[in-house]
């Protein structure tokens, strides 16, 4: 039996890309970029009002000096000053004309017309170069890397991409996964089970923590205690890039997955992990497919795709496999084994912030990542953790 960070190592060892592609920009939230964006132009790519007020030099300031203006300038609009003309009216966003350097904010403007003719002074004792103005290139300078390769798209990010012009996106084309569950025990999650029976929570899980990638399962599929129906099953599920099935892997008389895999020419890679929840998990690949074997127990399916397949698809797409956050413990907590256990903690916040562990009762509990946040590490080598230890945090 190997240690989770052994386990952890083996699996990105079989770290690959899947290709890459183009989608349009409305399709992107969620996808991980696979070249490096560059800025097209300079950010701002003028200078750029930043407040409604009046445009000056700052050299023609004269503190409570009345001065005569006629032109005002909105955003979208531009002209060139005029020789003679100290002033303008200008809108947040228009774009200063050369020959003024500040921008003086309407609220500190004094505004007088006579006679149809408009004048403007102005109080403070005095103005700054630059003043309210953002600079052309101030955010960007042309071919500045705006959004480096692996960065997955969010809000901000498909934000920045429509500002950059990109209506078509590189991005790190999906894997082909599919999702089987196993046992007689399991049901539908239409069906009304009976007492010995449960329904299939496992692939639900499992589908939902692939969408987080963008990733649709190309099949999701549950199979009884059935030789023949589960051998052809996943000999059918080898087409996929990556496989992933729950249930089946422990000791049991009808945990028959392992040994179906090795008849259909999948190599074992381990089997049982120093962990728990997920001990039993077995991984290991032919040709063309990865293969997870996971516990079918809930907690433990959910446990072991995020730390063993999350790692795996972000290292797939570029991106950083992220250390884990330390908070401090908000309780105590007691071991008696010397596995690496992972359990469910929520965020509470006093005078700092810190990891509550969640109370369950076990992987077959369904309820047990409900409220939580995300994982703590309880280390194999430690048999307690006291308030205010500082822990290992992995986020769902």
């Amino acid at each position: 039996m190997i240690s989770y960070t052994e386990a952890l190592e083996l699996v990105l060892k079989e770290t690959k890309s899947y290709g890459t592609e183009f989608i349009p920009l409305s399709q992107s939230m969620g996808r991980v970029l696979s070249e490096n964006i560059l800025a097209d132009r300079d950010y701002p790519p003028f200078h750029r009002s930043a407040m409604d007020g009046f445009a000056i030099s700052h050299k023609d300031y004269v503190k409570d000096l009345s001065y005569f203006y006629q032109r005002e300038l909105h955003a979208g609009s531009t002209f060139t000053k005029l020789p003679g003309e100290t002033v303008i009216r200008i809108m947040t966003g228009a774009p200063v004309p050369d020959g003024f350097d500040v921008v003086i904010k309407i609220e500190d403007a004094i505004l007088s017309e006579k006679n149809g003719i408009k004048s403007v002074s102005f109080p403070m004792d005095g103005i700054s170069p630059w003043q309210n103005i953002a600079k052309q290139g101030e955010d960007a300078i042309q071919n500045d890397s705006l959004l480096p390769i692996g960065t997955k798209l969010d809000i901000s990010e498909v934000s920045l991409l429509a500002s950059l012009g990109k209506f078509s996106v590189p991005v790190f084309s999906l894997p082909k996964v599919g999702i089987i569950s196993t046992g007689n025990e399991v049901v539908p999650v239409d069906s009304s089970p009976l007492p010995h029976q449960i329904r299939d929570s496992n692939s639900y899980t499992i589908a939902s923590s692939l969408f987080k990638f963008g990733i649709i399962p190309n099949f999701m599929i549950h199979v009884p205690d059935d030789e023949v129906k589960m051998k052809s099953i996943i000999k059918q599920g080898l087409d996929c890039d990556i496989l992933i099935l729950s249930g089946g892997v422990s000791m049991g008389e009808k945990d028959l997955v392992p040994d179906f895999l090795n008849k259909l020419g999948v190599t074992k890679i381990f089997h049982k992990i120093a962990i728990k929840p997920g001990k039993p998990v077995w991984f290991g690949k032919n040709e063309t497919t990865l293969v997870f074997g996971l516990p079918g127990n809930p907690f433990s399916t959910q446990t072991c795709f995020r730390i063993l397949i999350d790692p795996l698809l972000k290292s797939s797409f570029s991106q950083k496999i992220e250390l884990p956050l330390k908070f401090p413990s908000l309780t105590s907590k007691k071991k008696k084994h010397k596995l690496t256990e992972f359990y469910p903690v929520r965020f509470v916040t006093k005078e700092k912030t810190y990891l509550e562990p969640i109370e369950w009762n076990g992987s077959g509990d369904v309820k047990a990542a409900r409220f939580s946040n995300g994982l703590a590490i309880f280390p194999s080598e430690k048999n307690q953790l006291e308030p205010e230890m500082m822990i290992q945090f992995l986020a769902w």
